[in-house]
This record gives C-alpha cells, structure tokens and sequence, in this order.
C-alpha cells in the first residue's frame, strides 16, 4: 500500500473539505430562530458534522505505516513543512490585515501574534491545526502499534468510552459529572479517529458488520439532530451538548461515513489513471482551500457582497460556489514560484 494512491482517500478527502466549507456557510445555526430555516440549517450542520473527523481518520490511515516510507526525522519534518510553514504565512497575513491595517489594535506586535496565534484568534477555524499537530508527535509513537491492532482496538475501545460515552451517559442519568483524568492519554482526543481510520482502512469488515455500523451510524445522525432541535426549542437557545466532535454521535456517524466509502467499488474509477490524477491533484489542494475559505466567505461574500448569514442560497449553492473559487485560487497558486509554498 505504501506510495500508491488510494482512490477512496482522495474522494474522501475532497467531500470532506466541501462539507467543511458548507458548516462555515452556514453558521445562523449558532444562534436559534425558531422555524424552518434554523431547522435546515441544523439539517445541514448535522449532515456535514463527520469531515473533521474524517481528515484525522485519513491523516492516520496514511501516516501509520510513515516508517515504511521514511525515518522519523524525515516523517516529522515533511509534515510540519506541509503544514506548519502555510499556516504561518497565512497567519501572518491575516495578522497584518485585521489587527494591524483594518482595525489597529493597540497591542499589535510580536507578543500578540504569538498569544493569538496560539489561541486561535487570528483566524478561528485555525484550531483544527492544533490536535492535528499533535497527531503528528504522537505518530512516532503510535506507528510501532501499526502491526498489533489488538493494542490499537483497546485503546480506541476504552476512549470511546471515557471520552464520548461515559461523560454523556452520567450527565443524562443526573448522576454528576465525569472526571475527565478518568481516560487513556494514548488515544484520547483526536487521536482516537486517527487510530480508527487505519484500523478501518486496514481491516477487513464482514458485511453483517459494516451494516452494523452504518445502522449506528444514521442512529448518530439522527440522535444528534433530533435532541439539538428538542432541547434547543425547550430552552429558546441553541443546546450545544453534542456540538463537539468526541463525543459518540459524532464518533458513529464519522466510522460509517469512511466505512461506507472504503467499501464501495471504486474500480472503474482506479482504471481511469487521468480521473486518478485530477482527484489527487483537487485532493492536494484541500489544506490551501481549509486555509482560505473563511477568510474569503467573511471577507467577500458577508462583508462585500453583504450576503445575509440566514441566506438559503448562500447555505445550498454557496458551499460548492465557495469551494469552487477557493480551488481555483488554490491551482493558480501553486503554479507560482515561492507562494506555491503556501498551498503545498
């Protein structure tokens, strides 16, 4: 498997980065407005909610077995160069633009670019670099598990449910809070899905099972939905209980969806080598599009073009229009010497 493209990963990949564009269109749903509108808008957050997870389960699927590939130094090194190095270019430009020219803050300067670097202020959908990052460290580490899956389904067995089962089946049973020391460091947080992705991608699934767990998964869909709607309009005020991406609704749901696109016949598609190449190449060009997108969606489509955030249209055609222009800047980009590096 090693230096071969995997067609499902690049498929993958890109309706993941669609979906991504699609949440951060529609973000009304934050905030409750009784009616049909914020229900669609919950309809399309729910819908699109597995594609981070998804991006850590290929990230884990492609990097398990780095070590038949490369050595550590130089596994850790391509990484970081990949990702690192742009989202500091474009943290800087930002940095420069809204704290410094556009609304000049008093503390603009190095110091507060570090703090809010790191805090994810400069750009909030830069956290996702954060637990990605830390994937990473920790791949060394994980990567000697890569031929002892039992360790591997323990692991992701006992924070499944110390991180996504326990802490909501105690706080529905009013039986108090979950200690959150009560965990296994090892794959805990967001290394959980990149251990779930290889074990999937590696396996060998009975269809009795994968039915399983597309069951479990339309459960996760459909529980996540329904209690957000119930309690939202119980409260006046939009319940964020399961707004995160550990806990199990989120976890079901994102196993099916990988499950269900490395299961289907991509054949006919592997025996097209120029598909092939122009999925992998839309593919490599998810991080710049993840890079850009909500800069370009705040920038142009809400302040310039004062595109309204309950806007219908802007949440069904906006998302594919979005991801469209982005990949379009994206491919230009990478076709000019220095700047190419900041859309590796």
């Amino acid at each position: 498997m090693a230096g071969k493209r995997i067609v499902y990963y690049d498929v993958l990949n890109i309706v993941a980065c669609i979906c991504v564009v699609a949440m951060h269109c529609n973000v009304m749903v934050h905030t409750y407005a009784p009616g049909g509108n914020w229900i669609l808008g919950m309809a399309i957050e729910a819908a699109c909610y597995f594609a981070v997870p998804i991006f850590f389960m290929i990230s884990g699927a492609n990097l398990m077995r780095y070590r038949e590939r490369y050595d550590t130094k130089a596994f850790l090194k391509k990484r970081f160069v990949k990702t690192l190095v742009p989202l500091l270019a474009f943290s800087v430009l930002i940095y420069l633009y809204r704290f410094g020219f556009h609304h000049p803050d008093p503390g603009f300067g190095i110091a507060q670019f570090v703090s809010y670097f790191f805090s994810s202020q400069i750009e909030s959908t830069y956290w996702f670099f954060f637990p990605l990052f830390g994937m990473y460290l920790s791949m060394p580490l994980l990567s000697l598990l890569a031929d002892h899956k039992k360790v591997l389904v323990y692991a992701v067995a006992v924070a499944f449910a110390c991180q996504s089962v326990g802490p909501y089946a105690l706080s529905a049973l009013g039986w108090g809070s979950w200690n959150p020391d009560l965990d296994i460091a090892a794959a805990s947080g967001y290394l959980m899905y990149a251990i779930l992705g290889f074990l999937i991608a590696e396996g060998d699934m009975p269809r009795r099972t994968r039915l399983a767990v597309y069951a479990l998964g339309m459960f996760g869909l459909l529980f996540r939905f329904g209690y957000t709607l119930v309690f939202s309009e119980a409260a006046g005020a939009v319940d964020r209980t399961y707004f995160t991406y550990l806990a199990f609704p989120a976890v079901l749901y994102s196993v099916a969806v990988f499950t269900w696109f490395k299961y289907r016949d991509w054949s006919p598609v592997a025996a097209r080598p120029k598909l092939c190449r122009a999925l992998s190449r839309v593919s490599s060009c998810s991080f710049g599009v993840y890079l850009m997108h909500n800069v370009v969606l705040a920038g142009v489509v809400f302040n310039f073009l004062g595109v309204l955030e309950t806007s219908v249209a802007l949440r069904v055609a906006g998302p594919l229009a979005l991801y469209l222009a982005c990949l379009a800047v994206v491919l230009v980009m990478k076709r000019i010497p220095v700047v190419r590096h900041m859309v590796p």
